[in-house]
């Protein structure tokens, strides 16, 4: 039997793990099987583990494929701090309801994978982009004390927190609005990133207090 091509290796590959998406989304990590993944890619089960071991090894696959097409490091860069963390935002608010393979690794990834000692390799996934979130948005955050677009007394830790629960709860938001047809849901959203960072700096309870209170 003649050997397969790389190219014809990295088709049946893509082929795969665009099938692992879709059965992912479906029934959920905990409920796919090998089986699963390999009748919706149209291949053979031998195929499927003739490139990865499980499908814990489907999903890492495929969840490094998405990431690696992410799109984030490519936005402007923005005079304001506070203008990037905006656009920041939006974009991953946009990638969780915008169909794509990143959109639909992000819901599997939060929705899909169960907690279990067999999907810890994932969930450290998830693990990570939660840091890095955090990070990102604790860095601009500095940035706008040192520019004078916040206050020097924010606390920098609780204001993080904040902001990461207003874009959960926008992404839920988008989430039912899409399902449900809402319109302009995307430019609500947008109103809304825009003031909760407008409103960021009199915020009284998310400052230090005063030395001795």
């Amino acid at each position: 039997m003649a050997r397969k091509t790389k190219e014809e290796s990295q088709k049946t590959r893509d082929q795969i793990l665009d099938a692992a998406e879709r059965v992912f989304l479906a029934r959920g990590v905990a409920h796919t099987t090998m089986n699963d993944i390999a009748a919706a890619a149209g291949v053979s089960r031998g195929a499927v583990y003739g490139h990865y071991g499980n499908k814990i090894e489907v999903c890492l696959a495929m969840t490094e494929r998405a990431l690696q097409d992410d799109r984030f490091g490519l936005l402007p860069p923005q005079a304001s701090p506070l203008e990037a963390l905006a656009q920041a935002g939006l974009y991953y608010l946009r990638q969780s309801v915008d169909p794509s393979s990143l959109q639909r690794v992000w819901e599997i990834l939060y929705s899909k994978c169960e907690r279990s000692e067999e999907h810890r390799p994932i969930l450290r996934w998830r693990k990570l982009a939660d840091r890095m979130t955090m990070l990102y948005i604790r860095r601009q955050l500095k940035a706008a004390i040192a520019q004078g677009e916040l206050p020097a007394d924010l606390d920098l830790r609780l204001a993080s927190l904040y902001l990461c629960s207003v874009l959960d709860g926008l992404f839920c938001m988008l989430k039912w609005a899409y399902e449900e047809n809402v319109p302009n849901a995307m430019a609500d959203s947008e109103r809304m990133v825009r003031a909760t960072l407008a409103a960021l700096g009199g915020m009284t309870p998310l400052r230090h207090a005063p030395v001795g209170k």
